[in-house]
């Protein structure tokens, strides 16, 4: 039957298509094989590549070529991406997202580098060939450009601007440094340097700065001259003057300061209360907040955990880059949150917040503050809102803590029968238990202190 009469179209008759010849194997794989990147996902990839140091003044035309053989990861928060140890062959390129890189020594696991967006990982492994120097996890949902030895190699090897050289002499040096970090870091926990509590209260009028100030005195009573408040709670940092103390200079003066001469005059501005605590302003105008830098909570922090057991942060309620940098130094976030809706609505935020930043769940403890004698908020619906217990609840303490405030005294130290000094004693017990130095600490009632006449009730 001849052809043409099967193909023509007409009435009960089947079109059939021209049979197509028959394609080879490697026709196929072309077919079979992934689609190239869109150009916006290509504008992407090309820019998350740039940002990295090491590739700034890598020709346009090597960029494109190492963004096509790029695979694109999705890491939720909290997973694992790579684990100290193993053997690895690629490098991580951070595209959206924020990831903590942490070495485990013993006696504990070190953080040495929190990594955002145009960073990168895992290059010591891929380049040095040496097993994984550190464990990596996303502290939030991530999104990350994977590139393989084969790929890198077969792009850079013949390029003439020398980035892959550099790259292996940054990968080494980065190798070094974390190693450095993660030494000292060590030997702070050997050598038992001071534990750093920052108290975060996410709502302003929840007690977050009374909560401080008499956590302070609670443990202050157990080690006398050992337990420093540094008093964050920007724009206005007035613990001093709640606790009675007239301040003179502050942290934020202390910036211009040479790295040598730090100490010496640290320890100068840092004022002294009679019961015990030590107290060193953050800033005493608003307009000095500003100098209050990460670079420089670092620095300080560094050299006070040499001399105090305890260094309590009163972080107040807006969150700066020196808060997150002082959240990424802390052994223990103390979140303060009173029973009110609103209050509720923001502990629950910044607890998510916190967890995200890389808080171990262990090391975060929710205070509940009773500012009123009817709460209207239960504490079932606060542990609700919140989605964990609530670990310790201070009772309305009526006008005590104002009264304070006035007479500027902490009721740790002047009335350890009040409510907030009972709350405060039982944070400062948990602390204890939890970042002691195993030594005998007296308990609450042999360190009591008889109710002042007159006081407030």
């Amino acid at each position: 039957m001849p052809d043409g009469r099967w193909q023509a179209a007409g009435p009960k008759r089947p079109v059939i298509a021209p049979r197509e010849p028959r394609r080879s194997e490697q026709s196929d794989k072309k077919r079979l094989a992934p689609p190239w990147p869109s150009f916006h996902d290509m504008v992407s990839r090309v820019d998350t590549l740039e940002r990295a140091p090491v590739f700034f003044s890598l020709p346009q035309q090597a960029l494109r070529a190492l963004a096509r053989r790029v695979r694109r990861i999705n890491v939720a928060a909290g997973e694992m991406v790579i684990f100290q140890g193993e053997p690895g062959d690629t490098i991580f390129f951070i595209e959206r997202g924020r990831c903590r890189v942490m070495i485990e020594r013993p006696p504990g696991v070190v953080t040495v580098a929190v990594l955002s967006e145009g960073d990168f990982f895992g290059e010591g492994a891929c380049l040095l060939h040496r097993p994984q120097q550190a464990s990596v996890y996303a502290q939030t949902d991530c999104y990350l450009l994977a590139l393989d030895r084969q790929s890198l190699h077969s792009v850079l090897m013949g390029n003439d601007s020398g980035a892959l050289d550099e790259l292996t002499r940054l990968a080494d040096q980065r190798f070094n440094i974390f190693a450095d970090t993660s030494v000292q870091a060590t030997w702070g926990m050997l050598l038992e340097e001071g534990t750093v509590v920052g108290v975060y209260s996410p709502k302003g009028g929840s007690g977050g700065t009374s909560i401080s100030l008499n956590l302070v005195g609670a443990l202050a009573r157990r080690h006398p001259g050992e337990v420093l408040l540094l008093d964050l709670d920007f724009p206005y940092s007035h613990s001093a003057l709640l606790a009675g103390l007239v301040p003179t200079t502050c942290l934020a003066r202390l910036a211009p300061i040479s790295a040598d001469s730090l100490e010496e005059v640290l320890l100068s501005a840092i004022l002294y209360h009679p019961g015990g605590p030590m107290i060193l302003p953050g800033a005493l105008r608003p307009e000095e907040a500003d100098e209050v830098t990460p670079e420089l909570v670092t620095r300080a922090l560094a050299l006070l955990r040499k001399t105090f057991r305890y260094i309590i942060v009163d972080l107040g309620v807006t969150i700066t880059d020196a808060t997150l940098a002082l959240f990424d130094l802390t052994q223990h976030v103390v979140l303060v949150t009173a029973p009110e809706l609103s209050a509720v609505k923001s502990a629950s935020d910044a607890i998510d917040i916190l967890l995200q930043l890389g808080t171990p769940d262990d090391r975060l403890t929710v205070v509940l503050n009773n500012r009123s004698v009817k709460p209207a908020v239960s504490k079932a619906a606060v542990e609700r809102a919140i989605k964990r217990k609530v670990d310790l609840e201070v009772a309305f303490d009526g006008g005590r803590t104002e009264q304070a405030a006035v007479d500027g005294a902490i009721l740790t130290l002047t009335n350890t029968r009040s409510e907030v000094a009972r709350g405060a004693e039982e944070l400062a017990g948990l602390l204890e238990s939890t970042h002691g130095r195993g030594r005998r600490i007296p308990t609450p009632a042999a360190l009591d202190v008889s109710e002042p006449v007159g006081e407030p009730v």
